[in-house]
């Protein structure tokens, strides 16, 4: 049996671990990539049927906003039941955010109209301006933006990249950071339809109530990084 010196067997084994996981690996563990570090196809603007054209950006497989106008963007796909992962990278002071179930429907009295949903917040807890106006944590990162705060998590700041996962399962709906569960809520409780009326989306039509929707990147104006976005369904 031929040996290998360990300086070599050591080099081998640490390019495998290395390597970025390929669109192909990851549907095969279940999950479908919506970015791979390249391609943007499965992504469109929330005003329109293309990819915007200034705004995002795509370089050394990331997915970021390089500057203002892009507008949020939505996946091309609805989802109902499902779990997303995904890593972010905050720059100082950013802020951002991904939505979930959000959808166009059509209204009698002003035709189509754009169904708000849920946000996994995503902001820099330690620079962010105003942040400290925010004791309960609601607008924190990983926070169900303005209904749940998250609790235990740990978040590396700016520079750094974290990993967020958001699991969807009929109403029940938990936030995920650096592999830990930091928010558990029911879409459509008592409780969440309580802490609506508290709050700015009181008046937005079946704001978390759809079955189905888009997945949503916000444009807050700020670069916060994006890679390795995939979905699995049940």
């Amino acid at each position: 049996m031929m040996k290998y010196p360990k300086h070599l067997v050591f080099l081998l084994v640490a390019v495998c671990f290395s390597l970025p996981v390929s669109p192909s690996l990851a549907q095969s563990n279940g999950y479908e990539m919506l970015f791979d570090g390249s391609s943007v196809e499965k992504w469109r603007s929330k005003q329109s049927s293309s990819f915007p054209e200034k705004g995002w950006k795509v370089a050394d497989g990331q997915l970021f906003l390089d500057s203002k106008g892009g507008g949020d963007i939505i996946t091309r796909e609805k989802f109902s039941d499902f779990e997303l992962v995904f890593e972010f990278n905050l720059t100082a002071g950013a802020n951002s955010g991904i939505k979930y179930f959000v959808d166009t429907i059509y209204n009698e009295k002003t035709g189509k109209m754009m169904v708000n949903g849920p946000e996994y917040q995503i902001i820099d807890d330690f620079n962010y301006p105003g942040i400290k106006e925010d004791p309960n944590g609601l607008s924190s990162t990983a926070a169900a933006y303005l209904f749940y705060p998250p609790k235990n998590k740990t978040l590396r700041p700016h520079g750094e990249w974290n990993t967020g996962k958001i699991v969807a399962r009929g109403n029940k709906v938990t936030h995920w950071l650096n592999g830990k569960k930091v928010v558990t809520y029911q879409r459509g409780s008592r409780d969440f339809l309580n802490k609506k009326q508290e709050n700015k989306f009181k008046d937005d039509a079946r704001y978390g109530e759809l079955e189905e929707g888009h997945i949503l990147l916000t444009d807050h104006g700020d670069k916060v990084y994006f890679r390795n976005i995939k979905i699995k369904k049940p």
